[in-house]
């Protein structure tokens, strides 16, 4: 009998702040690889509400999710994740990370520092429209 691959679906959080935006590491990335606080939604949870208690539980962060700025997909040999990317505005809080990220930097929007991240995001991210979004009023 053949195992069967699991779906997830996850929400991830796009913060700024001057012009930088949050990006969170994993201790089981042996690499150099970043990747923007989220999570998978539970069951009966909203998106909304996933990525609100998601950030909080990973940084400390209250945020707000303005609205979808682009989906997302991962897929390996046990599982998919697919998600989405919320532009999401500080409510409050300091940067204090769970036992599940080891570190966090703001990075900027240059191609050296989307090099840094996952593919899963960098991907996406590159096409994004920065003077819109940089724009939009949402920054901390």
């Amino acid at each position: 009998m053949s195992e069967e691959k699991k779906i997830y679906f996850a929400v991830k959080a796009f913060i700024l702040h001057e012009e930088k935006f949050l990006v969170v590491h994993k201790p089981i990335f042996e690499e150099d690889i970043w990747e923007l606080p989220g999570g998978r939604t539970e069951f009966g949870e909203t998106a909304e509400d996933t990525v609100k208690r998601e950030v909080f539980e990973e940084t400390g962060l209250h945020v707000n999710p303005i609205r979808i700025l682009d989906t997302w997909n991962h897929v390996n040999d046990q599982y998919q994740i697919t998600g989405i990317i919320y532009l999401c505005s500080f409510q409050g809080g300091e940067v204090q990370l769970s036992s599940e990220h080891n570190k966090f930097m703001w990075i900027e929007t240059d191609e050296r520092c989307l090099s840094r991240l996952h593919q899963a995001f960098s991907e996406r991210i590159r096409n994004w429209d920065w003077n819109k979004i940089i724009k939009s009023g949402v920054a901390f």
